[in-house]
């Protein structure tokens, strides 16, 4: 897949290093085609610059709903939740819109209330769950007997650019696609992860060293090769003056979910933070096995935490467009 998403021009030794920089064996990828004998979404036009924005738009009008509902309906059996008790509705993804969008389709599709509470959550980008659990936090604290689900679904390749820029040789080469689905609820079971602190940051001066827009032949972004050394430089104040507000130290952290932006994201967080390298053991796999998803992502790394059963509190955190960093911590 990787020389066919680049131009004739890129030689093939730069694309294998960039690929195999990005540490990603596996991932799901929505513009490959299909109905179209497997081939890519560039199919549908001969143009340079692969699909237009709108064939890519229809691609995830067609895509995401199946994929939100898919993981919607699997958060909520794992929660033992039945459909009529979800009174929130909450929906992040940045990679898509269309009206009526991915958070009526799953009204529809899951059999929610029709009175339900929705709110969806765009453009936010990596750190976009964070920002969604927030809200349904809030909501059950609002009103103890709310049910929030939460859904995330991003289709990143939908929006792989055919040029030789090498920040969106990197990013073509990074985002993948993917769902994750959480429930937000008050609960007795004593083994559920509860939210103890939600915290937000903007870096300030960084605004150029991560974008995206929308362009006439999808959304375009831009990814500066600064952002590990600038995550280097803030995280770790950043981490410590929220646990310390939080009553908590870094020595209290049984899991660390850090958002996968590249292996150098990885690599500055935990370096900022003195982790073993066994901490971020999470973090890495899911890149390796599904590549960085966007607003998804964290959720995976959750889910990894929990099947190793690391022990609590956990803390995971993301850094999208601005630079800005979003955290939870969980009990």
């Amino acid at each position: 897949m990787a020389r066919e998403l680049a131009p004739a021009g890129v030689p093939e030794a730069v694309l294998e290093r960039i690929h195999r920089a990005c540490g990603i064996e596996t991932r799901h990828a929505s513009i490959i085609d299909p109905l179209h004998g497997g081939q890519t979404l560039r199919a549908h036009d001969s143009g340079p610059n692969g699909p237009t924005t709108s064939v890519r738009i229809d691609r995830y009008a067609a895509a995401a709903a199946p994929l939100a509902i898919g993981a919607s309906s699997l958060a909520l059996r794992n929660a033992a939740i039945t459909p009529d008790r979800v009174t929130h509705l909450i929906c992040a993804s940045c990679t898509g819109f269309t009206a009526p969008g991915v958070d009526q389709a799953l009204v529809w599709g899951l059999g929610l209330r029709k009175d339900i509470g929705r709110t969806v959550i765009g453009f936010m980008g990596c750190h976009a769950a964070i920002n969604a659990l927030r809200v349904a936090h809030d909501a059950v604290r609002a009103d103890p007997r709310a049910v929030a689900l939460v859904c995330c679904v991003e289709l990143c390749s939908l929006h792989m650019q055919f040029t030789d820029r090498t920040d969106r040789l990197i990013a073509n080469a990074l985002f993948a696609d993917g769902a994750a689905a959480a429930v937000v609820a008050q609960s007795d079971d004593p083994t559920a992860p509860a939210i103890r602190r939600v915290a937000s940051s903007l870096i300030p001066e960084s605004g150029e060293l991560m974008g995206w827009c929308i362009g006439d032949h999808g959304f375009e972004m831009t990814l500066s090769p600064r952002v590990p050394e600038v995550l280097a430089r803030t995280a770790g104040p950043w981490v410590d003056g929220v646990l310390s507000a939080t009553g908590l130290t870094r020595e209290h952290i049984g899991g660390w979910a850090i958002h996968p932006g590249g292996p150098k994201i990885i690599d500055s967080v935990a370096a900022a933070l003195n982790l073993a390298e066994g901490s971020v053991r999470e973090s890495r796999d899911v890149l390796r096995k599904f590549g960085n998803m966007s607003s998804p992502t964290v959720l995976f790394i959750l889910d990894e935490l929990s099947r190793a059963k690391r022990p609590r509190p956990w803390v995971a955190m993301a850094f999208g467009p601005g630079l800005a960093a979003e955290m939870i911590v969980l009990d």
